[in-house]
């Protein structure tokens, strides 16, 4: 009996809503365009954040890391922890009891793999043997990793992806058992995985961590990319509660520092979370949800636009209602067709809002496919059931958020009144109030999500606009790994650059070649460090700073002249004299206008005290910390990388062409320099900074865009809403008007009430939501958005006052057409009916 009475009302609201194609249209297209937006902002976090992995029992997947309470977020990696050595990850694994099994990884890895003379640099994992056993997944050829294999001094034997075992080994049925050479070292293919794994991240093939990494001692300096501490993750016991395991390795933390004081005093906290959380990030994960709340607010924004359009319908047809009522129709009865009518129009928004949705998410497909890191392997963008069940969902909020009202006070009206010829307009004070309600809500959520918008995207261009304090498209640069299997030791590796930087600057493509540790020219290290003569009560009284490892003649290559002291020489070696170069900031800090040339410093290890090193320059400040690092001061220093101890694994080339080159152009040439001097070296990450710099930002610059796009689309909704109201309201107060122009108002003051009742809804919506806004993102959300915002004041004024500018600017056009049309007024024509 429902379901018949149901349908009956859909067939007579697409009557209606077909003999009003202009509301249907605009109403399907501003819902369509909210539905759209919700879907695929939804179907985002659906494959970040909610789908997760495929494996058996995904729940039990924890990551481990250890925390100093004292420390900053950044340097607690966010709440998610460190692991600082693998000694570490064998004591906290030997003592738990919470985790079933244990293994730590270095995803994201380089691992250089020469096949039949051909050497390539693939993205890879190093993991220890109990990996793939703990996520339930084995090589689909082949075998997994035995405890034997991840011992130091085993035969190397490495586990190929599905992708490259198709792409770059021809699908080789037989490959299993073939030698290849794996950074360096004879190595053996033993398995090859299923298709579509990549885990942890997008790794392409998998090496035993401890066959390259061997265990080393509490205490040993190891700086940037040469640093092997892993991350580490495990599967929960059945029956095993987060906070159980927590309050368990809290326990285990502050045991290992009681045991180890000189390393792990500090680090008494632990923390455990899903695999998934850790992967995807905290800040991330805050930045989805944000944009997920403003996509929100977007289809609110439609709701309150259709909910103004149906008052204006409502008004039009208040006396087929008042018919309808006379006729015997209840009152439920009426409010059961309008929002049927309400829903039919909701339904087709919901559709257009599906195919907006598949539109935008293959662009997001392709914009994110553009990237230089790929996204985890795990995430997939799919229009899937959850999608589907939230498209639902809010299609109904949208059908009550739009609807309801209008429907329950077009239903209340009194029929008697209704039918008669006079009257003083066809619509009651409530609506005309509820309707003006409306309006300061729909500024208010405009406001506040222009402000957020505005913030986001400025945070965003100051990090597009960083000034690095170099040319950064004059010169060229490309990564090597002197992996230990060609480079066992600390002198071969120190050999092969010396020989490097005498090639290449022989070389006459060059102008000039340097080296440095600075990670796609980037990203390097930074910690705490020792000013001879400070006085440092605790460890956590060392401030903390940026250090980068370089060649000699690097700011001459970069375009920087030394400001006092000399440059390093190719003989400057920590074995014979440890020194260092500060930049400007570091020498103005500590030094003020004293020459800092001679004085000492040290990075702070309190496993190993460090020598001191001597002052010999003075150089220009360049941004050492990179575009998202907005914590760490200016302030820092430069070490010999040629004479380093240890040497350095890993470094960039820096080249700079000759007068009259482009730097762009210098890709192959540097490769073959270096093949030349090692022909089974391959390069990557090769390009200018200024290339290098705009990938990394490019996830951020999708960001942006989308901010843009959601302000720009409440910002349009609320301009078309904002004129709409003025319109209904003008037209339901056209009797009104006519009176008071016939009783002598002239039209300068129709004019001016129509403007000052926009005004005191303009004014109004604006303290509101900028008031929200400043409420939510500078207090209630400001610790958050501190490692959210880049350099960015949540309360910045001159943001709030550009959006109130805009809003007034858009709301003065909406209106004033109105307000002209209500000076037009013929008293005549407006009273013929009074």
């Amino acid at each position: 009996m429902f379901l018949e009475s149901f349908l009956q009302d859909v067939r007579v609201g697409l009557r209606v809503l077909f003999k009003e194609k202009s509301f249907c249209f605009l109403a399907v297209l501003v819902l369509g365009l909210g539905i759209g937006g919700a879907t695929t902002q939804f179907t985002v976090i659906n494959g970040f954040v909610l789908r997760g992995f495929s494996f058996p029992h995904p729940e039990q997947l924890m990551s481990v890391g250890l925390i100093d309470p004292q420390a900053s977020a950044q340097n607690n990696n966010f709440g998610l922890g460190n692991i600082p050595t693998a000694q570490d990850y064998e004591d906290l694994r030997a003592g738990q009891q919470s985790f079933a099994q244990m293994a730590a990884y270095l995803s994201g890895s380089t691992i250089n793999v020469s096949y039949k003379n051909n050497p390539q640099r693939y993205t890879g994992a190093y993991v220890t043997e109990d990996l793939f056993k703990i996520v339930g997944v084995s090589p689909m050829m082949g075998r997994d990793f035995t405890a034997d294999d991840n011992k130091p001094g085993a035969a190397k034997v490495a586990i190929l992806s599905h992708e490259i075992w198709r792409r770059d080994f021809n699908g080789d049925p037989n490959l299993v058992g073939q030698s290849v050479r794996i950074n360096g070292k004879a190595a053996t293919i033993i398995g090859v995985m299923p298709p579509n794994f990549k885990f942890p991240v997008s790794d392409e093939l998998w090496v035993p961590y401890y066959n390259e990494y061997p265990l080393r001692p509490r205490g040993e300096l190891v700086l940037g990319a040469s640093n092997p501490a892993p991350a580490v993750m495990g599967r929960l016991k059945p029956g095993v509660s987060l906070d159980q395991v927590n309050a368990e390795f809290v326990s285990l933390a502050r045991r290992l520092a009681q045991d180890n004081p000189k390393t792990n005093q500090s680090l008494v906290s632990a923390s455990v979370q899903p695999l998934l959380h850790s992967m995807i990030g905290p800040q991330f994960r805050q930045t989805l949800w944000g944009m997920l709340g403003a996509v929100i607010l977007v289809l609110l924004i439609a709701c309150v636009n259709v909910m103004n359009m149906q008052f204006g319908r409502a008004a039009l047809r208040a006396k087929e209602v008042a018919i309808r009522g006379a006729l015997g129709a209840t009152r439920w009865r009426i409010v059961r067709q309008m929002l049927t009518e309400s829903f039919v129009v909701a339904v087709f928004g919901a559709l257009v809002g599906v195919v907006l949705t598949y539109w935008a998410v293959d662009m997001f497909v392709r914009a994110t496919n553009a990237l230089p890191f790929p996204l985890p392997y795990w995430v997939q963008f799919k229009i899937d059931e959850p999608v589907l069940v939230f498209t639902v969902v809010i299609t109904l909020v949208a059908t009550l958020a739009s609807g309801l009202i209008p429907a329950l006070l077009s239903s209340r009206g009194n029929a008697a009144e209704i039918m008669k010829e006079g009257g003083r307009g066809n619509s009651s004070r409530l609506v005309n109030v509820v309707t003006r309600v409306l309006v300061v809500g729909q500024i208010a959520l405009t406001a506040a999500l222009l402000i957020a918008a505005t913030l986001q995207i400025k945070s965003i261009q100051n990090q597009l606009k960083l000034a690095y304090g170099y040319d950064e498209s004059a010169i060229y640069t490309a990564r090597i790994a002197l992996m230990e299997g060609a480079y066992p030791t600390q002198d071969s590796r120190r050999e092969f650059f010396l020989r490097a930087v005498r090639a290449l600057r022989a070389n006459p493509q060059f102008d000039s070649a340097a080296m440095s540790s600075r990670f796609r020219m980037t990203f390097d290290g930074q910690g705490q460090y020792e000013v001879d003569g400070q006085n440092y009560l605790t460890d956590h009284d060392r401030p903390r700073g940026n250090f980068e490892s370089v060649s000699d003649n690097y700011f001459t290559t970069l375009g920087l002249k030394i400001l006092e002291g000399r440059d390093f020489t190719i003989d400057d070696a920590d074995a014979k004299q440890p020194v260092v170069i500060v930049n400007a900031s570091f020498a103005r800090k500590y030094y003020g206008h004293e020459s800092p040339i001679g004085k000492r410093i040290r990075i702070f290890n309190p496993g190993q005290p460090q020598a001191w090193r001597t002052i010999v320059g003075v150089v220009p400040d360049t941004l050492m910390q990179g575009p998202f690092d907005q914590q760490t001061e200016t302030a820092g220093f430069y070490m010999p990388l040629l004479g380093a101890e240890p040497a350095p694994q890993f470094c960039t080339i820096i080249v700079r062409p000759r007068s009259g080159q482009r730097a762009e152009t210098l890709g192959p040439a540097l490769s073959k320099a270096v093949a030349e001097i090692d022909s089974n070296l391959p390069t990557y990450f090769a390009g200018t900074p200024a290339r290098l710099h705009n990938e990394i930002l490019g996830a951020n610059r999708i960001t942006a865009t989308l901010f843009g796009i959601f302000g720009a689309v409440a910002f349009i909704l609320s301009a078309v809403g904002l004129y709409g109201v003025m319109s209904f309201s003008v037209n339901q107060r056209t009797q009104e008007f006519g009176i008071r122009m016939a009783l002598g108002a002239d039209a300068r003051r129709i004019f001016r009430m129509v403007m000052k009742q926009g005004a005191w809804q303009l004014i109004i919506g604006l303290v509101l939501g900028a008031g929200g806004a400043a409420l939510l993102l500078g207090v209630l959300a400001a610790a958050a958005l501190q490692n959210i915002l880049f350099k960015v004041n949540a309360l910045d004024p001159f943001i709030y006052f550009a959006v109130a500018g805009m809003l007034t600017l858009v709301a003065a056009a909406s209106c004033f057409v109105p307000a002209r049309r209500a000076t037009r007024v013929d008293p005549i024509v407006a009273l013929r009916y009074e």
